[in-house]
């Protein structure tokens, strides 16, 4: 993994600020696991601004002013190995974490560890990744299924079993996830967890959270006015800070299709709890590959829609 300031030989000069050294200039490398990590966040007006909305209560006589707090729109180009592979309209902050997740649940790679180097331009609208093996490329022009967002899909691998010294890079199939294991306990922490420490969703009502949890602790929690770009955000996190996938669990906030389940089942996780609720579909994939999958998780109760097979660890 390359350092901040070291671009591969074969790159060009970058043409949206990148600055060797420069604090917009980050590699994918990991770093110490630390407790839980919050995110890096910041209250400088680019990820929120509060405007007056005119309020019309029923039954009132005259219209109020009231002052809220709205969610900005965040556009991120992910470059791989020169070829724009995806658009995302995500919130513009952890972002290293989204590509490196995104990388890992779209199958480009097994990993942080196959990222040669990440680079984010100066504005954060254009992230430059360089793997460390050349993939193929084919064109899939789709947008991003059950998106709330405008994200869009630009490229995708054209060989879907690409196998490689770093693992399994895309496959139509996946390999049966090993054994998750759960408390009820656990659940009911994260349930908890999100009512207390979600800053942007106390202050917006208007945003997707996700939580990487372990053994009842949270190690890292996230934010994004996409569930799909929050998740690829926890799953990035676990990925570049070392941490072994078959003993975490993911929490989100919003509801479970196939694709959600996909990106747990893709990124190593097995178990996958969420405050919504799933589909049919999104259940019979879950069964297929192992997931525990847990919805209606609330701070008074949860529904188990796929055991995995497997016992909760009592």
């Amino acid at each position: 993994m390359r350092s901040c300031g070291e671009m591969p030989e074969n790159a060009p000069d970058s043409d949206c600020g990148y600055q060797p050294g420069s604090r917009s200039a980050r590699r994918a490398g990991h770093r110490e696991e630390g407790d839980k990590d919050l995110g890096n966040g910041t209250d400088d007006g680019k990820t929120t601004v509060k405007l007056a909305a005119r309020l019309v209560r029923n039954g009132a006589a005259a219209e109020e002013t009231a002052e809220r707090e709205i969610l900005r729109e965040h556009r991120l180009e992910i470059v791989v190995n020169e070829r724009t592979i995806a658009r995302l309209v995500c919130t513009g902050e952890d972002l290293e974490n989204l590509v490196v997740g995104r990388l890992i649940t779209e199958q480009m790679i097994a990993g942080a560890e196959g990222i040669e180097g990440l680079y984010l331009c100066e504005s954060g609208n254009r992230a430059r990744v360089f793997l460390k093996e050349n993939i193929k490329f084919c064109a899939a022009q789709t947008e991003e299924p059950t998106c709330c967002t405008d994200n869009l899909v630009l490229l995708e691998p054209a060989d879907k079993r690409i196998r490689s010294q770093y693992g399994s890079i895309r496959q139509t199939e996946y390999e049966p996830l090993e054994p998750g294991v759960w408390k009820p306990e656990w659940i009911f922490g994260l349930t908890d967890a999100f009512a207390e420490d979600f800053r942007l969703h106390k202050r917006t009502g208007g945003i997707h959270a996700c939580m990487l949890g372990r053994e009842g602790s949270v190690l890292y929690q996230t934010e994004d006015i996409g569930r799909h770009n929050a998740m690829d955000k926890a799953i990035g996190y676990a990925s570049r800070m070392g941490i072994a996938p078959e003993r975490c669990m993911l929490f989100t906030t919003g509801r479970v299709p196939t694709d959600m389940v996909r990106k747990a089942v893709a990124s190593r996780i097995p178990v996958l709890v969420s405050k919504a609720v799933p589909t049919l579909e999104a259940v019979e994939m879950a069964q297929r590959y192992g997931l525990v999958l847990i919805c209606r998780a609330w701070p008074d109760s949860f529904e188990i829609y796929a055991d995995g097979g497997l016992k909760q660890n009592e």
